[in-house]
């Protein structure tokens, strides 16, 4: 059986770290091929293809990628932000009706504990009469 591709979407400041290399490994995990924009092959292509069509089409060098894959998983920025580079990646995969899914960022800082929930849950007016 053939494996499902993802494309794993994140910023140029992370290729070669260990969260890729963690990202990766999660995703082989999860039975995926994965592409990997950072890979020399793309980083080749995405160069060639800048050649040929100008450093203003470049991000269609990975559009043309994520046509042949079944999922884009992305990481955004610690803080919850999304770079243009991995929003143009995303919104594309969204664009052509494939799934993305965020790999989770900073996790612990973004967690409640009973109080803070039961409070937040009370402001958003959750609990009724």
């Amino acid at each position: 059986m053939k494996k499902l591709k993802c494309y794993y979407a994140h910023t140029m400041a992370s290729y070669g770290s260990t969260i890729e290399e963690q990202d990766i490994e999660t995703l082989e995990k999860l039975g995926f091929e994965v592409e990997n924009p950072s890979q020399y092959k793309h980083q080749k292509g995405c160069f060639d293809y800048a050649s040929v069509h100008g450093k203003d089409k470049v991000m269609d060098y990975f559009g043309e990628i994520i046509d042949d894959c079944n999922l884009v998983a992305f990481r955004g920025n610690p803080n919850g932000g999304i770079l243009s580079g991995v929003g143009y990646e995303v919104n594309y995969a969204k664009e052509i009706s494939i799934p993305v899914i965020e790999l989770p960022c900073n996790l612990t800082d973004r967690m409640m504990d009973y109080p803070k929930t039961k409070e937040y849950l009370t402001e958003l007016g959750f609990y009724k009469r």
